[in-house]
């Protein structure tokens, strides 16, 4: 006859296995999962174009409409969403600010029509003073937390968008932005 210690560990080894065989099932329709998000992402307005403190900083409206329900399902947890511009300077071959994000929770919070204003704590500012004329791209991206899994990462890029070439400024900036 076996002690309560060996039933114990008998027990506690079946009921990990069979749980270690669920989550793997379940991180696997991940994979068979593919979800059809529509995003759309223009510049608004370019709102300002200033050099200062040594570098060159920009600020700009967008027009964010963005349906990401479908990234949603049984073993999503959230899904974090970013804009993040990207350009090219003399100096530096990539240049990457993050200018807004958000954490959804919920599949009907997923359903994003906003206007994105760009401001403190995301600024794009440039030390190389570089940003007159220069051509960018916008890029919303996506990544989903799965309950078991592994996460998951997906991109739209908006290219062809072009900074402006003259210092201006047409609305107020608040002190630190």
């Amino acid at each position: 006859m076996h002690t309560y210690m060996y039933r114990l560990n008998a027990l506690f080894t079946v009921a990990s296995t069979a749980l270690a065989v669920i989550c793997a099932a379940a991180a696997l329709t991940d994979w068979t999962f593919t979800p059809e998000p529509s995003v759309s992402l223009k510049v608004k307005s370019y709102d300002g174009l200033q050099r200062e403190a040594g570098e060159h900083r920009a600020w700009m409206t967008l027009q964010l409409n963005a349906d990401l329900q479908s990234v949603f399902h049984w073993n999503t947890k959230q899904a974090f969403m970013y804009i993040t511009a990207e350009f090219e300077t003399p100096k530096n071959k990539v240049n990457q600010a993050v200018v807004w994000s958000r954490i959804v929770e919920k599949q009907k919070d997923a359903r994003i029509k906003e206007t994105v204003r760009f401001g403190y704590p995301y600024q794009l500012t440039d030390p190389g003073l570089s940003l007159q004329n220069t051509t960018f791209s916008l890029m919303f991206n996506w990544e989903t937390v799965p309950l078991v899994g592994a996460m998951h990462r997906d991109t739209r890029v908006f290219p062809g968008l072009n900074f402006p070439g003259e210092y201006f400024r047409t609305r107020a900036i608040p002190k630190g932005w």
